[in-house]
């Protein structure tokens, strides 16, 4: 039987155990951590049986009207569980989530891949399994080619010398001025919040690229998602784009990972970032993004009105 549990009635010890027992495990699902990336919103759930499958409902509400959205930084939602579940149970989860809320947009786990009605999205994985002369021997002829002329800039990495604040000023103050950039202050509030604790309870790489003239060119945050090591963040100072460091970046995180087993996830849409990550050896696939209504009415009504719900 799925239940809806407010977020005052969540088993918070429950809740983290079906998580990370789960086939589809992520500390960005935990309940602290669901807490941080909520931020001034909330977030409810709904939970089988005795928390035997269960799903996140980060919740707003405009007005009087209260609907479920994935926040910056959540990579995937979905069903969590430690079976595979059937599509139809998939089903049976959106149903309900449908029948409490006038709007859902989700992004769905690989586990709770729903029917019908989804549009792909796309991440890249690299397996750091092999050692790094097989991985680098399998970059492509432009990551080698921005990696040499990134070697001329005699360019240098610095690993947790970088402060959080420093990357995200990085891209706050370059990429996120451009129009097509949708955060807003409170995301970049949230997202320090987020590293801060995963930094502090020793769950966050942070690499930078700073020029001889000690300039940081770029940065990056990579948490320890379980087995992944997701590329959570990352900013460049366009100032210094010739340097090509966000290659530099990359094949140093790659060099020292290389042979740990761990896995590099990279989630984007953007058609650049994606050749970056595949020029690296990443290889796609695709997960499900879901947005559903209460009804047709609702449909009709809120679908001019989307990019105002945020």
């Amino acid at each position: 039987m799925i239940r809806f549990l407010k977020h005052s009635e969540i088993d918070p010890a429950k809740w983290d155990q079906t998580v990370r027992n789960s086939l589809t495990p992520t500390i960005f699902v935990e309940y602290a951590m669901l807490d941080l990336l909520t931020g001034d919103d909330t977030w409810h759930a709904l939970v089988e049986d005795d928390y035997d499958a269960i799903m996140p409902l980060p919740t707003r509400q405009k007005g009087v009207l209260k609907y479920v959205y994935t926040p910056f930084f959540l990579r995937l939602m979905g069903i969590f569980s430690a079976r595979t579940l059937t599509p139809d149970e998939v089903e049976s989860f959106l149903k309900e989530m449908s029948r409490r809320y006038v709007l859902a947009d989700v992004l769905m786990n690989v586990n709770s891949t729903p029917q019908t009605d989804a549009e792909a999205f796309y991440s890249y994985a690299l397996s750091l399994q092999p050692s790094f002369d097989t991985l680098q021997a399998a970059y492509s002829k432009n990551a080698r080619k921005n990696l040499k002329a990134a070697q001329n800039k005699q360019c240098r990495v610095t690993v947790q010398k970088e402060s959080i604040t420093d990357v995200i000023d990085l891209f706050r103050l370059n990429r996120g001025k451009e129009q097509n950039v949708q955060y807003h202050p409170r995301d970049y509030a949230i997202l320090e919040r987020i590293s801060e604790k995963l930094f502090n309870d020793g769950m966050l790489d942070i690499y930078g690229v700073r020029t001889p003239d000690n300039e940081l060119a770029a940065g990056a945050l990579f948490p320890h998602d379980f087995n992944c090591r997701s590329l959570l963040f990352s900013g460049r100072d366009n100032r210094l784009s010739a340097c090509k460091p966000m290659y530099t970046l990359m094949d140093a995180y790659i060099h020292d990972h290389a042979e740990t087993g761990c896995i590099i996830e990279c989630y984007t849409n953007n058609p650049n970032m994606a050749d970056f990550y595949q020029g690296f050896g990443g290889q796609r696939y695709s997960y499900a993004f879901v947005r559903r209504f209460k009804n047709r009415f609702w449909k009709t009504l809120l679908s001019p009105k989307l990019s105002k719900l945020t």
